[in-house]
């Protein structure tokens, strides 16, 4: 559970609440939603000459801030008409917080596989009844920390991010089991680029391309599976292609050989290897599948 208290005069009476594992993403009209399910506690606010200091919360909005990127998202609740009661409850005061996919994607690489977070800052508009004016208020902001199991299985996941996330690439359903097959060996090397594991990513979409390989009868993918894929084309074309299919093939091996030692360099597989090796296999997979 995150909160943070918002001012009335001087009075933190104002409380922002969330509970982490409400948060999901939504697909709004293809565009990424992040679903905010916050909760609001409004107490009275006791003034200095006796009596209650009434106000009124008419508008409220926020900041989605994620150093370095600073602002990446707003939203704002409003208009409202919620007044204060002397006994404390939270309401349910839910909005969905647009994104782009430019910033999901600034956003991912600064995660980096880790626990994603950020923090919210508020700012409130209020009406004092008695003074007869509008005023702002503002919170400190509201950190938000998400187990990352937590943000791919119900935020990433729901945005449908895999197929275009790092290039624009058609997933054809109509391509037979054997091509299935390789792509939800690439949907599950999604998942582990976004968990931050980019040997198991390589390892995964080399299976992908060996699976693809030997579904046709073949050991490995190159010019053999590159043949038969495109056989009325012209030799050269098979030859030339096969070997860059194999060559894709020998930098993906690079995953289950991780970390290895040569004299005094280590082989490591960062993320920007993993997603050039993503960006290859989408590519290449949309290249060979037949009708696309």
């Amino acid at each position: 559970m995150f909160e943070t208290s918002l001012n009335v005069v001087n009075h933190g009476v104002i409380t922002v609440r969330i509970e982490p594992n409400t948060l999901h993403g939504r697909d709004v009209a293809g565009q990424p939603g992040l679903y905010l399910p916050l909760k609001l506690q409004l107490l009275p606010v006791e003034s200095q000459a006796g009596g209650e200091f009434p106000y009124t919360l008419v508008r409220l909005t926020g900041e989605l801030q994620a150093p370095p990127l600073n602002e990446f998202a707003v939203f704002d609740l409003g208009p409202m008409a919620l007044v204060p009661n002397p006994k404390p409850f939270f309401r349910h005061q839910e909005t969905t917080v647009l994104l782009d996919r430019h910033r999901v994607r600034r956003f991912e690489d600064l995660r980096a596989g880790n626990d994603p977070h950020f923090q919210i800052s508020f700012s409130a508009l209020l009406w004092y009844q008695k003074k007869q004016e509008f005023a702002v208020e503002l919170a400190g902001p509201l950190f938000v920390q998400l187990p990352k199991s937590h943000w791919i299985e119900n935020i990433l996941s729901v945005w449908n991010l895999s197929d275009i996330r790092l290039i624009e690439a058609k997933f054809p359903g109509n391509a037979g089991p054997n091509f299935r097959a390789s792509y939800d060996r690439v949907r599950e090397a999604e998942k582990l680029f976004a968990d931050g594991q980019y040997k198991q990513t390589l390892t995964s979409l080399r299976l992908s391309l060996e699976g693809l390989a030997k579904s046709f009868g073949f050991d490995s993918p190159g010019e053999q599976l590159f043949g038969a894929l495109f056989a009325p084309c012209h030799p050269d074309k098979i030859k030339n292609g096969g070997q860059a299919l194999q060559g894709l093939y020998r930098f993906l091996h690079l995953g289950p050989h991780a970390p290895a030692l040569q004299g005094a360099l280590e082989l490591t597989i960062t993320r920007q290897d993993a997603r050039f090796a993503l960006t290859m296999a989408y590519a290449v997979l949309e290249y060979l599948a037949p009708g696309v």
